[in-house]
């Protein structure tokens, strides 16, 4: 009989404990996904620290990104919460489903075993974290195929499992700005005011996004320009490229990929003009 699941030696990348965790030959067996994310719990490798680990079909790990994100003492609880998804999808599949959610790309989530939630509720969640002249474009899709194999594979997908593993996403960079806004919300402790404190971040930055709209149809503008005119216009303290290039995303597949191309990055024209 073929063995369910195969030990992987992970290291934990900050404090260097090493230990072997189960994962699910299932997913080694299929050829198409390439690197798969593992979420580690607090716990699963060491009592301090989360991170992901990437392996590739072969088993083989090809490196560990970290969650800065601590939960201390989080109960997880059977009503329909933050805490529920986390329980469900671990943090980094939080992360995840809210970047899908806010970029608009299609997302696949396989159930595995009997999710907690109903999947129209799941639904529900995430259109209601956005201002309403961007909801009803991509939900959230289910299915309970187990073979992964028969999966059609799109480039441009999340797909994730309810196994706490990301099998493939669509974007390579960190979701440090998803990260930020379920901390914050995490600092709350009704549950409502929760969700509440994620769409209230989400919507200010949806603010900025229109705001950089209005004024790269009049023109083309550089990157630290427009880093500078958000400041000013929000009187928020200096920004970032990195949020710049969130909002670049955002117009790029939500609203126009030749506006998007609008927003010049000095260092990287200058290149292509090489």
């Amino acid at each position: 009989m073929a063995e369910l699941y195969r030990n992987i030696e992970v290291t934990c990348p900050v404090c260097q404990v090493v230990k072997e965790i189960k994962i699910p030959n299932l997913i080694f067996d299929q050829k198409r996904f390439g690197t798969v994310k593992i979420q580690v719990p607090q716990g699963g490798v060491c009592g301090d620290h989360q991170f992901i680990v990437f392996i590739d079909t072969k088993g083989i790990i090809r490196g560990y990104e970290k969650i800065d994100l601590i939960l201390k003492n989080l109960e997880t609880t059977e009503k329909f919460a933050l805490q529920l998804l986390i329980k469900i999808f671990g943090l980094y599949g939080l992360f995840s489903l809210l970047h899908a959610k806010i970029f608009d790309y299609n997302t696949l989530i396989i159930c595995n075993k009997n999710i907690e939630v109903e999947p129209e509720v799941i639904n529900k969640f995430g259109e209601e974290l956005l201002p309403e002249n961007y909801r009803g474009a991509n939900s959230f899709n289910f299915t309970q195929e187990a073979d992964y194999d028969k999966i059609k594979k799109v480039k441009d997908k999340l797909v994730i499992d309810n196994f706490q593993n990301i099998l493939q996403t669509p974007w390579n960079k960190k979701l440090k700005f998803e990260e930020e806004i379920v901390q914050d919300a995490l600092k709350v402790l009704h549950e409502d005011e929760q969700l509440a404190n994620i769409k209230k971040q989400i919507e200010q930055f949806v603010k900025e996004v229109e705001f950089v709209k209005n004024v790269i149809e009049k023109k083309e503008m550089i990157e630290d320009d427009l880093i500078q005119m958000i400041s000013s216009e929000f009187l928020v303290s200096k920004g970032s490229r990195y949020r710049i290039r969130l909002i670049k995303e955002f117009i790029e597949r939500r609203i126009s990929r030749k506006l998007a191309q609008r927003i010049k990055n000095k260092v990287e024209d200058f290149l292509n003009s090489l």
